[in-house]
């Protein structure tokens, strides 16, 4: 057999292998010397942790891919259970869950980051992806919010507003995923009635087929009623 397992840095193992539990995750090993240590299985998935005093979730890198065609079972089980967590799904932070989306490379995915800063990225592959000139250039924007969440606000903030002023009239599914994350930010700053005017426009563009994307507008909307 050959077999190749990630081991990922935390402050507190406790409290992670708490959290991983909560998301349908087992302890199947833990150890506290020589140092403290654990493995924890969810199915086929396993992720190794060490427990380390000075590590610093706000500052940690440390990510690896999962590759499953399991992917959507595996979103919606991840974002109930953090909803059921912290009574709404947690979309900026730590923990927090992304969005699922198909990338015009090929893959179908979304990443968590948990309570250590760890990030998880899940997809499945689905063929390339053919696009419109609008939904490539926001692509390139979506791309752009997931990897800077932790940059300040007022370097995101105006990056999404150029995109969603340019591609206003164009009707396609990136645009209102970039408007849904502006909302979510526009929560985050007390700013409800731009989020919610956001978000009405984003319903108005999704069809019954976007069950994932309007499920996210419902969780935001939640924020906006239970700050």
């Amino acid at each position: 057999m050959n077999l190749i397992t990630p081991i990922f840095p935390c402050k507190s193992l406790d409290e992670l292998l708490a959290f991983y539990q909560s998301l349908g995750f087992t302890v199947t090993y833990q150890q506290k010397s020589p140092n403290p240590y654990a493995i924890l299985e969810r199915d086929w998935i396993r992720l190794d942790f060490y427990g380390i005093k000075h590590h610093d979730p706000a500052k940690c890198y440390h990510t690896c891919y999962i590759l499953t065609d399991e992917v959507d079972d595996l979103y919606e089980a991840f974002t109930n259970a953090l909803r059921k967590r912290s009574g709404k799904l947690p979309t900026r932070g730590l923990p927090r869950i992304s969005e699922i989306r198909d990338k015009s490379y090929g893959v179908r995915e979304f990443m968590f980051s948990d309570i250590a800063g760890t990030c998880i990225r899940i997809g499945k592959k689905i063929g390339l992806q053919q696009e419109s000139p609008a939904s490539k250039r926001l692509s390139l924007t979506l791309d752009f919010a997931y990897k800077s969440e932790d940059e300040p606000l007022e370097v995101i903030i105006p990056v999404l507003d150029k995109a969603i002023e340019k591609e206003k009239d164009s009707d396609c599914l990136n645009l209102y995923k970039v408007m849904t994350i502006r909302a979510d930010i526009a929560i985050e700053q007390g700013d409800h009635q731009l989020a919610q005017e956001l978000l009405e426009k984003v319903k108005a563009g999704l069809g019954a087929e976007h069950k994932a994307e309007r499920q996210r507008v419902n969780d935001l909307e939640q924020k906006i009623i239970k700050p």
